[in-house]
């Protein structure tokens, strides 16, 4: 068995995502262990919604205002003229348009030069229904 049938074996995957494992297998022995290399795949768990919404972050050193650009029930993307590095933990406060507040722990797994994207780590459950609610409404 090939490695590409194993991977389709162990994570029973589509062809197009089979291929993007299978070049990430590849870059890894090119690049070696010390070389980072993303690929991004484009099947999420969970759905971007573009949006155009205000977010307080608190870095515990700073506070910053920015932009939501993208959110998903997972994540978002921070349009921020400020370097915040990857793997930074924040507190973050995302105001819809209407005026509601969610509140959530979340952490830094891209950074990009217009901003940050962000993995939602932690979410009160009173939080997290009115969360789910508003992003499936988008």
């Amino acid at each position: 068995m090939d490695k590409l049938q194993l991977i389709k074996e162990i994570l029973n995957t589509d062809a197009q995502t089979d291929k993007k494992i299978f070049e990430l297998i590849q870059s890894v022995k090119v690049c070696g262990p010390d070389c980072e290399k993303v690929i991004q795949i484009d099947e999420r768990e969970n759905i971007r919604k573009p949006v155009s919404l205000r977010v307080n972050i608190n870095t515990g050193k700073e506070r910053i205002m920015a932009t939501v650009e993208d959110v998903s029930l997972s994540g978002a993307f921070i349009s921020t003229q400020k370097k915040i590095p990857r793997g930074e933990q924040l507190a973050v406060r995302l105001i819809s348009s209407s005026g509601e507040e969610f509140d959530f722990i979340s952490e830094v797994v891209r950074v990009e030069p217009s901003g940050v994207g962000i993995f939602i780590k932690s979410i009160s459950p009173f939080h997290e229904e009115r969360f789910h609610q508003f992003v499936k409404q988008l």
